[in-house]
């Protein structure tokens, strides 16, 4: 067997989704009323009858237990979609599912971070998440295939700090090269920390207000409490904030760093206030995305904002989660999900659909916080699935776009399962692929990751091969099994 290096393949399904509104209904203000329908069963799916989108239960809790979403601003995918973290709050603990199919993996019960929403999948290896350990401070690079863990810098030790570490509160990730991460001492002093250097950054903030500053997309801007910072950790210039909350850092269409949040009242120069705004952190304007003035109802409560989709190629993809007030789901915004194109002129604006979920019973686990893919054609929220009534249970479903579905039916058109036999599937090191080569025809199998890059290729003269995953990651994989005649075979198996 010869394991070669990434080269490139490109299938349809590996191509990054551009516009997210594809197959959607864009800036539409009509009233889309939210009707009974029954919660589907595990890992089977309904179409929302207001919107037409697919949601899928990717969770089983039991009666009165809670399985969710880190949080909006926390990444639930790794890099290429193939694996996933959700939080069982029942358990105590976070859960790795595959990110494609959804099921469940493992439990992560060897990690335990200092918060539960301080988990950071790395932008660009699907292998490693970051985390502060809960015990030592030590902030850890863990590799999932392996469950190794290697300690990269101990937070306090690096900082002089004798009191409490908090790495944030309502913005938690770190900049997308995965390479800076933000924390406070106490209410005393901010901190940036760049791995790669080994650069300790104070910030020059007269009133730390118990919140860490929060690191931007780029790693070359900070913002804290309505301030950007810069590299060097001195103020910039204070946008036009007032009264934020729920917010996100992203990216606007532009490529600009941006702090997306929801405004309840204007900023200190008026106007900037709505579901969404976006205020540009390298220009320092604001302008609304979903608002009053564009003709929306004042904000809708409970509302969460996710602006991670980091690997979409067009930029500027946000989603969010709306529980509202009346909660019932018969207003515009009340109980919906939506996706959003941040970009100044040309704003879209696609509802997704309803979530079904309040806070009576479950408090802060029952809000929805959704969170959207890399991809972006995705969005996962938590539900007790109540509407305007209790539930019984809060757990996870996936919106998956019309965009994701065109993907995933390249990927149906490449499974050939009448034509082959592989098992056992998931797999752990070995697994056997049984096919038709009565007349022991030289082939060329293939192993592909979810990038379309080929990990394994090998010849075949029999009509069985021994698959040997020991040194792959967990996740999704595709292969395929070509004659000298350009025939082949194609399928899928996940690696647990």
């Amino acid at each position: 067997m010869k394991i070669i290096g990434l080269i490139m393949f490109v299938f349809p399904f590996a191509i990054s989704a551009q516009d997210l509104s594809e197959g959607l209904i864009i800036n539409d203000m009509s009233l889309h009323p939210m009707q009974a329908i029954d919660k589907p069963s595990y890992l089977n799916t309904i179409t929302d009858p207001s919107f037409g989108t697919t949601i899928r239960r990717i969770t089983n809790a039991a009666q009165g237990e809670v399985i969710v979403p880190m949080y909006s601003t926390v990444q639930a995918w790794n890099s290429d979609e193939s694996m996933m973290i959700l939080y069982n709050q029942s358990k105590g603990s976070h859960e790795l599912l595959d990110g494609k199919n959804y099921q469940f993996l493992r439990y992560l019960n060897d990690v335990s971070p200092a918060d539960l929403e301080q988990i950071f999948w790395d932008f660009n290896d699907p292998d490693i998440f970051y985390y502060p350990e809960n015990s030592t401070t030590d902030f850890i690079r863990y590799t999932v295939s392996t469950q190794e863990k290697e300690t990269l810098v101990n937070i306090k030790d690096v900082s002089n700090c004798s009191g409490g570490i908090s790495m944030g509160n309502d913005i938690q990730m770190m900049s997308w090269d995965s390479d800076v991460f933000t924390f406070r001492c106490n209410n005393e002093a901010a901190y940036a920390y760049r791995i790669s250097t080994g650069e300790l950054t104070p910030f020059d903030i007269d009133n730390i207000g118990f919140t860490a500053t929060s690191v931007a997309p780029s790693g070359n801007v900070y913002y804290h409490r309505s301030s950007i910072y810069n590299s060097q950790g001195n103020s910039l210039a204070e946008l036009n904030e007032s009264s934020t909350e729920h917010s996100c850092i992203g990216q606007l269409s532009n490529g600009n760093d941006a702090h997306f949040a929801i405004a309840f009242a204007q900023g200190p120069q008026g106007g900037c206030i709505g579901d969404i705004i976006a205020h540009d952190l390298t220009t320092g304007m604001c302008y609304p995305i979903i608002s009053q003035s564009q003709g929306y109802d004042y904000p809708q409560s409970g509302t969460h904002i996710s602006a991670l989709a980091h690997k979409n190629t067009e930029g500027g993809w946000v989603a969010a989660s709306m529980v509202g007030y009346d909660q019932d789901g018969q207003e515009l915004l009340d109980q919906e999900l939506v996706i959003v194109k941040a970009e100044e002129g040309n704003i879209k604006v696609c509802r997704i659909g309803h979530h079904r979920s309040d806070e009576d019973q479950y408090d802060y686990w029952g809000e929805p916080h959704a969170v959207i893919s890399p991809t972006g054609t995705r969005v996962l929220f938590a539900s007790d699935w109540s509407g305007a009534e209790d539930g019984l249970s809060v757990d996870s479903y996936v919106v998956e776009l019309p965009a994701f579905t065109s993907i995933t039916s390249s990927i149906e058109k490449q499974d050939d399962p009448e034509k082959y036999r592989l098992y056992p599937n998931p797999t752990n090191d070995l697994s056997i692929i049984d096919f038709d080569n009565l007349d022991r025809q030289n082939m060329i199998i293939k192993i592909f990751n979810t990038k379309g890059a080929v990990v394994l290729s090998d010849n075949i003269n029999s009509n069985q091969y021994q698959l040997n995953l020991e040194n792959a990651a967990a996740g999704l994989y595709y292969f395929s099994i070509t004659n000298s005649k350009g025939d082949s075979i194609s399928g899928r198996f996940i690696r647990s």
